[in-house]
């Protein structure tokens, strides 16, 4: 279909990108910004990371390059290689969250399109002017925001802006990992891969090692009419530890509800359902609209026409 608006999602690695369904988005993220040690992660294998920008190009889909969200000094060699590889294979753009990072990219790398992550914490307009006049080309403004907060940042001419739409979005960083913590000797057994519950009185989150994410899917796939009203260039699919399959339909079912949208109409519970049955651990989606982040807003709660 023509969309009105750019549709990507996230891969971290080559595994997972050989078995998504391409077709489906307009547009990649490349690589896992939680921690550089995950499996494949495509910012350390260069290799891998030439190849599918190449594959996608040829597809017709932009590809982009994620950076760590937190980045000590020793993880900057890394990064510098990763930004060296991007640009030899003609990378659209690449996504920092980090000042440091973001810095060092429009320094060393001027010719590169840089993109303001969540981690920078975009909350208002001013500090989007200030990203702006500082060479970004795309911001994602903070994910917590409602749609009335967003309405206020997002109105800046000459940048874009992009909005997670599904997935288990972080809820903090740390450095150090979990799940290392807890291994004598200190190896990396990629347990962040797997599916760790915290779960309390009807409180659920996930821990990946570095960080806690939602227990639920964050899930807009019911309102992409009223998103369609706000500013934005792109929407994303929050999905660096979905396998491919769970990606490929969930890029099934949002360009369904893409598509009702685009004609104003209202997405078929069908396929709310069909998002909803592949979570875990439902869906929710309350902090858009000024709620607790952990409940599930339906279009027929609200006071829409």
């Amino acid at each position: 279909m023509n969309r009105p608006i750019e549709f990507n999602a996230c891969l971290a690695n080559k595994k997972t990108f050989d078995d998504v369904e391409i077709d489906y988005f307009d547009a990649f993220y490349l690589g896992q910004p939680y921690c550089l040690k995950f499996q494949g992660n495509f910012m350390v294998n260069t290799d891998d990371l030439e190849l599918a920008v190449d594959i996608l190009h040829d597809k017709g889909k932009k590809a982009y390059l994620v950076t760590p969200a937190i980045p000590t000094g020793s993880d900057l060699p890394l990064v510098r290689k990763a930004l060296k590889s991007a640009e030899k294979a003609g990378i659209d753009g690449v996504e920092a969250s980090d000042v440091g990072v973001f810095r060092l990219i429009r320094n060393e790398f001027p010719e590169l399109r840089v993109h303001v992550g969540n981690f920078a914490n975009v909350y208002n307009d001013r500090s989007a002017t200030l990203f702006k006049k500082l060479g970004a080309t795309r911001i994602v403004p903070a994910q917590e925001l409602t749609k009335d907060e967003l309405s206020d940042v997002v109105n800046i001419e000459g940048v874009e802006f992009e909005r997670p739409i599904h997935g288990p979005l972080s809820l903090g960083m740390a450095f150090s990992c979990f799940f290392m913590k807890n291994e004598e000797d200190g190896k990396c057994r990629q347990e962040c891969d797997g599916d760790y519950f915290m779960e309390l009185d009807g409180w659920r989150m996930r821990s990946v090692g570095t960080s806690v994410l939602m227990g639920e899917d964050y899930c807009l796939i019911e309102h992409l009419q009223d998103l369609l009203k706000l500013n934005f260039a792109a929407w994303r699919l929050e999905t660096y530890f979905d396998s491919a399959e769970k990606i490929s339909l969930l890029g099934k079912f949002y360009n369904q509800a893409l598509s009702a949208a685009v004609e104003d109409r209202v997405v078929g519970i069908e396929i709310v359902q069909a998002a909803g049955e592949l979570s875990l651990k439902g869906l929710c989606n309350g902090g858009q609209f000024g709620k607790s982040g952990r409940v599930y807003v339906a279009r027929e709660d609200l006071d829409v026409k």
